[in-house]
């Protein structure tokens, strides 16, 4: 597992995130862009907070239900 510190908050590459969560890279690259992941690119590379992919709830109804990132990364605003 690789974890990157940005702004003091724990990232994941967004493969392992995808892995973890049993999907694919692309699909973590949509949730991000809705919000529902709080991601940040890197050096051309996309990163997930650890946090948000804990929380993140495959069942959970729409946004409104979701987490919304309480890692306070400012990545997703």
């Amino acid at each position: 597992m690789m974890t990157v510190e940005i702004n003091g908050s724990l990232y994941m590459p967004a493969a392992e995130a995808a892995e973890q969560l049993a999907t694919t890279q692309l699909k973590i690259l949509m949730l991000i862009k809705q919000k529902l992941l709080c991601g940040e690119m890197v050096d051309g590379e996309w990163y997930v907070t650890r946090e948000s992919v804990a929380a993140y709830d495959p069942e959970a109804e729409g946004p409104v239900k979701q987490h919304e990132c309480r890692s306070g990364c400012g990545g997703c605003q």
